[in-house]
């Protein structure tokens, strides 16, 4: 390893051990506070889990806090109404075989533990946030929660049989189905294939599937009613077939109640995308949040139903903000996006608390369910996201460009004042060692157009002064790409900063966060319209920081990022020195027809998504148009592409046709193939991804680091 990269690694496992605010739960008395951290082990090769305890006075100030506790192996914890019991969903070490364990906890004890795998009911509980439920019956004798379905046992159509073997167990084998093709929901979800409600009674200590879901449903994001009457979820619908899921919000999908006589109703619209059903806490009414089927990630409606009255209409609480909306205080509210939302969200007066993004933070909202009133609960150094809402004690994670995340604390005010709240940090948060020189600015910028969205963001983040073209500059457009940065510490944009790059992060047009005109703006555009934003943000910052250096500028990004970095280079090739993308779509055309989410592939580029008839030769040739695959022939700058062979998202294909295009171009390139997926994250993968991608960008723009 050369001096470099060691230099670089120690700074990245400097950097690795700043830990992340994942979750905190105020106690039923105020005067605990627990929180979930987690962070980077580089010798475990995995993301940590650590909850640590604090207590707080009568004025919410913390006075004392306890040593942390690994709590890595929990994977789904719900505490009961009363905080009498805990259950956890628990994974074994992988050399047990990776198994999962159901446990009830009380004060004071382990009451039960369940090996999953002998149950012979289910197969594995579902654990992801997107998917996965653990949650308590209000009189807290039950629990529910999502699991895979136990695939129907197959053998071959000739297997021989011992002489001893049981006939009866033969009745429930078919033949010939070993092999038979079951869809998934694609990447990252490769084994989720369908769905079930689980429930455990925990005075009889028995678990059985609820009975009710349609065929054509697969339940996911459960909770029960408040009288414990009627479970209430999402279903998504599988017909006619599953397309990838995750960081996609605009599958079709229902909000159904089901009871305990098997009775299914549905309470949306159909042709909606739904997620998040909430009761009120007086139980009258359900809300949930509802987009299009049309983008991955759009602008979403909060709305609600009476559950009371079977006939009552569907209400609109927050609509979808095409550009703006005044709301308290006069402050701007650019709709839903991507809420955030803690098990428990609600304050007195029916008021749900959540987090979403807003251009370039995440800003957390009290929202009226009666009234609709919207009120911003403001921070102005950064993001601030909702963790958990008690007796109206909110408390939040605080996240900052430069500082890692501050647990604070917060008594939300009667109704109607919530904009005069006041938090108190219960942790300092650990400052970057670098920042004394560098600053963040969000730059508003605007083509000189008369177009539906003619304005975006970015956000330089870099050294405050410097001479004359000292530093050099990294643009950064994100993926998606209906996603957006927002201001929160994340490790490589803290390694770049504190080996001296300055870096600018694009949130172009159809970035999340700046109304629903600019996110349907782009469809029909991508290899266009966001090109164009990328190229005008940096020479906007290349002119108002005159200590950058032009003649030094590279690319990064990923997925979408990756898309557009390519572009760039291939469109504007004496514009930038070196490239780095990860998984980037290089041709739309032959994405459409191997990636998890063909239905991107047609909508991105304008075109209506059907798989009824003959193909249309046009929808082809105008993906081709739109790709970076045209322009691979005028590429100069030395490009890395770092690829994960088990993407479904972004097949590989993608990255390794490009590779040997450039290469026959006479282009500088280089190709990692690592073991993962899409977002190359499991840390080792991760550790050799960054520092590889950094050493390329610094040995091509000759960047010395002492």
């Amino acid at each position: 390893m050369s001096n470099l990269a060691q230099k670089i690694t120690q700074r990245y496992r400097e950097l690795a051990c700043v830990p992340f605010l994942s979750d905190a739960r105020i106690g039923k008395n105020g005067a605990t506070l627990s929180a979930v951290w987690s962070e980077r082990n580089l010798e475990r090769g995995k993301f940590v889990k650590f909850s640590k305890t604090y207590l707080l006075n009568s004025e919410l100030r913390k006075y004392l806090d306890f040593s942390p506790c690994d709590v890595t192996s929990e994977k789904l914890v719900s505490i009961s109404p009363s905080e009498t019991y805990r259950a956890i969903v628990r994974a074994s070490d992988e050399k047990d075989g990776a198994k999962q364990f159901f446990e009830i906890w009380s004060d004071e004890r382990l009451l039960h533990t369940t090996d999953v795998s002998e149950l012979e009911l289910h197969d594995e509980i579902y654990t992801e946030a997107t998917l996965g439920a653990l949650e308590w019956s209000p009189d807290e004798t039950k629990l529910i929660y999502i699991a895979e379905k136990k695939e129907p046992k197959s053998e071959p159509f000739y297997k021989k049989k011992t002489t001893n073997s049981d006939p009866s167990k033969d009745a429930n084998v078919t033949k010939g189905e070993q092999y038979l093709y079951r869809q998934s929901w694609g990447e990252q979800y490769t084994t989720r294939k369908e769905s079930v409600i689980v429930q455990y009674d925990r005075a009889c200590d028995s678990f059985s599937i609820l009975d009710g879901i349609p065929d054509d449903i697969f339940p996911i994001q459960v909770s029960w009613s408040p009288d414990g009457t009627c479970i209430t979820g999402v279903g998504l619908r599988t017909n006619p077939r599953k397309l990838g899921l995750i960081y996609c919000n605009n599958r079709p999908a229902a909000v159904f109640t089901l009871n305990f006589d098997k009775q299914y109703e549905e309470l949306s619209m159909k042709s909606r995308a739904v997620r998040n059903p909430l009761f009120t806490p007086d139980g009258k009414t359900i809300v949930w949040f509802e987009q299009d089927e049309i983008a991955h990630s759009s602008c979403l409606a909060l709305v609600k139903k009476s559950v009371l009255d079977k006939s009552a209409s569907i209400q609109t609480v927050v609509p979808i903000v095409n550009k703006e909306m005044k709301i308290n205080g006069d402050r701007l509210f650019y709709g839903l996006y991507n809420v955030m939302i803690p098990k428990r969200c609600w304050a007195s007066g029916n008021r749900l608390i959540l987090s979403t993004q807003q251009k370039n933070t995440i800003n957390t909202y009290c929202i009226n369910i009666d009234s609709g009133a919207i009120t911003e609960l403001p921070y102005s150094d950064g993001s601030r996201i909702v963790l958990d809402v008690f007796n109206d004690t909110v408390v939040f994670n605080h996240r900052n460009f430069f500082v890692s995340d501050k647990l604070a604390i917060a008594t939300l005010p009667k109704l109607g004042s919530e904009c005069t709240l006041e938090s108190t940090d219960v942790t300092d948060g650990l400052r970057m060692d670098y920042m004394e020189n560098f600053t963040y600015n969000y730059l508003d910028l605007a083509h000189n157009t008369e177009e539906v969205a003619n304005s975006f963001t970015a956000i330089y983040i870099g050294p405050k002064s410097g001479k004359d073209g000292e530093y050099p500059l990294i643009a950064w457009p994100h993926g998606g790409p209906h996603s957006a940065y927002s201001n929160c510490l994340f490790l490589e944009l803290s390694l770049l900063n504190s080996l001296g790059f300055a870096v600018l992060l694009i949130n172009f047009r159809g970035s999340i966060g700046a109304g629903e005109d600019s996110i349907k703006f782009l469809l029909g555009k991508v290899g266009k319209a966001d090109v164009q934003d990328c190229v005008e943000a940096v020479k906007a910052v290349l002119t108002r920081y005159p200590w950058l250096d032009a003649s030094r500028v590279s690319l990064m990004g990923g997925s979408h990022g990756g898309f557009l970095v390519t572009h760039l280079s291939g469109q504007y090739p004496s514009m930038f020195r070196a490239v780095v993308a990860r998984n980037p779509v290089i041709d739309i055309a032959a994405m459409s027809i191997t990636s998890d989410i063909p239905d991107w592939a047609y909508v991105e580029t304008g075109r209506l998504y059907t798989q009824v008839g003959q193909p249309n030769v046009e929808d082809l040739l105008e993906m081709r148009k739109a790709s970076p695959i045209q322009h691979a022939h005028r590429v100069t700058a030395p490009t890395l592409l770092q690829i994960g062979k088990n993407d479904k998202r972004v097949d590989p294909s993608q990255g390794i046709e490009y590779y040997h295009r450039l290469k026959a171009n006479g282009n500088i390139v280089r190709m990692n193939l690592y073991d993962d997926n899409h977002p190359i994250a499991s840390i080792h993968n991760e550790v050799d991804n960054i520092i590889n991608s950094i050493l390329w960008v610094m040995e091509h723009t000759e960047m010395k680091y002492n």
